[in-house]
C-alpha cells in the first residue's frame, strides 16, 4: 500500500510540475523598458515566485508573494549588511568617494524620473527607494573586492577596490549606470521566476523514472562528471540568459549616462582597465555569466551612437 500511495504521490508532483511550468512559461512574458525584450516575470501577471529549500530532506517552499515583498526583503537585507558594515568599520561614511558614489548615483536615479515625465510615462522605477553605499572591504585572500551590485528596489553598493578601475566620475556613472539598470530592467525577479520554473523542472523530473534513466545513460555515455541535467540548465539556460541580462544593463547603463550628462566613452576605458585588473584570466564566454570583456567592448562602441542619439542629456 505505502508503495501505490508512493507512486501515486510521485505521479501527482510529476504532473503537477510539469503542468505549472507549462503554464507559466506560456503566460509570463513581457517587455522590459527601453529595449523592449521579451521578458519571464511573473509579477507581471501577479503570480508569486516560489522556490524550494531543502529543509530536513524535504522541499519546502519559499513564497515572494509581490514585488514589493520582495524589496522589501531586499531592503531589510541591505539594511543589516550596512549595519554589519558599520560596526566592522568598512562602511565609508562623510568621505568624498562616498559623496561622489551617492551623488553619482541620485544624480542618474533622477533623470530617470526627469526622462519618463519628458516622454509623458510612468517611470518604471518611481516606487524604489535608492540606496547607495561604499564598502571597504577585501575578500578571504584579503584582495580587495572589485565589484558593486544592486539590489531589486534600488539597494546599491559600490566596494572601494573597485574605485582605480572606475578612475573617475564618468567611470563611477558608467559602473553605477548599470548597476542600477539591473534593478531597472527587474533582472533580479526575472532570474528568481525562471530559477523557481526550473526548480519545479527538476522535481518533476526527480519524479519520474523513465526521465531520470534517459538522463543517466545520457550522463554515463559522456563520462561527465557532472550531472547532465545540471550541465543543461547552467549551460543551456541560466548562463545565456544572465549573459543577455549583463549585455542589456551595459546598453540600459549607456542610456542612463548620457540622459546624466556623463561621458559614455569611458565605458570603453573602464574594461579595458577591468582586463588588465583581472590580469586577462576570463573563462570562456560560454562557461560564463558574463559576456567577454571583448565582446563587451566591441558592443558599447557599437551602442554609444545611438544612445547618444536616443537618450540626449536630459538636463
Amino acid at each position: 500500500m505505502s508503495e501505490i500511495n508512493d507512486l501515486s504521490r510521485r505521479k501527482f508532483i510529476y504532473s503537477a510540475s510539469c503542468s505549472i511550468c507549462g503554464s507559466l512559461f506560456l503566460s509570463s512574458c513581457t517587455e522590459v523598458a527601453l529595449t523592449k525584450r521579451k521578458q519571464f516575470n511573473f509579477y507581471s501577471y501577479n503570480l508569486p515566485i516560489i522556490t524550494l529549500e531543502n529543509m530536513v530532506g524535504l522541499p519546502i517552499p519559499k513564497i515572494y508573494a509581490n514585488e514589493n515583498s520582495l524589496n522589501n526583503k531586499c531592503e531589510k537585507d541591505y539594511r543589516k549588511l550596512i549595519s554589519k558594515a558599520r560596526k566592522k568599520n568598512i562602511l565609508m561614511e562623510d568621505t568624498k568617494d562616498s559623496k561622489m558614489i551617492k551623488d553619482i548615483g541620485v544624480n542618474i536615479s533622477q533623470s530617470i524620473e526627469k526622462y519618463y515625465l519628458k516622454i509623458n510615462e510612468t517611470n518604471p522605477v518611481k516606487n524604489f527607494n535608492w540606496e547607495f553605499a561604499l564598502l571597504d572591504e577585501k575578500d578571504n585572500n584579503g584582495e580587495e573586492i572589485k565589484n558593486a551590485w544592486c539590489m531589486p528596489g534600488g539597494k546599491v553598493a559600490f566596494f572601494t577596490g573597485i574605485l582605480p578601475i572606475a578612475k573617475n566620475e564618468d567611470g563611477i556613472a558608467s559602473i553605477m549606470g548599470h548597476e542600477i539598470a539591473h534593478a531597472f530592467a527587474r533582472h533580479g525577479v526575472e532570474s528568481l521566476t525562471r530559477y523557481s520554473v526550473l526548480q519545479l523542472g527538476t522535481l518533476a523530473i526527480s519524479q519520474n523514472d523513465r526521465a531520470k534513466n534517459l538522463l543517466n545513460k545520457t550522463y554515463n555515455l559522456l563520462g561527465s562528471n557532472r550531472g547532465i541535467y545540471s550541465d543543461i540548465v547552467n549551460y543551456g539556460v541560466l548562463l545565456p540568459f544572465s549573459r543577455t541580462m549583463e549585455s542589456e544593463a551595459d546598453y540600459m547603463g549607456l542610456a542612463f549616462m548620457n540622459l546624466s550628462g556623463f561621458n559614455t566613452e569611458e565605458s570603453i576605458k573602464v574594461w579595458e582597465r577591468m582586463q588588465v585588473a583581472n590580469k586577462g584570466k576570463y573563462p570562456a564566454e560560454f562557461m560564463s555569466s558574463h559576456p567577454s570583456p571583448e565582446n563587451r567592448i566591441n558592443k558599447i562602441k557599437e551602442w554609444i551612437p545611438i544612445v547618444s542619439n536616443e537618450y540626449t542629456a536630459i538636463g
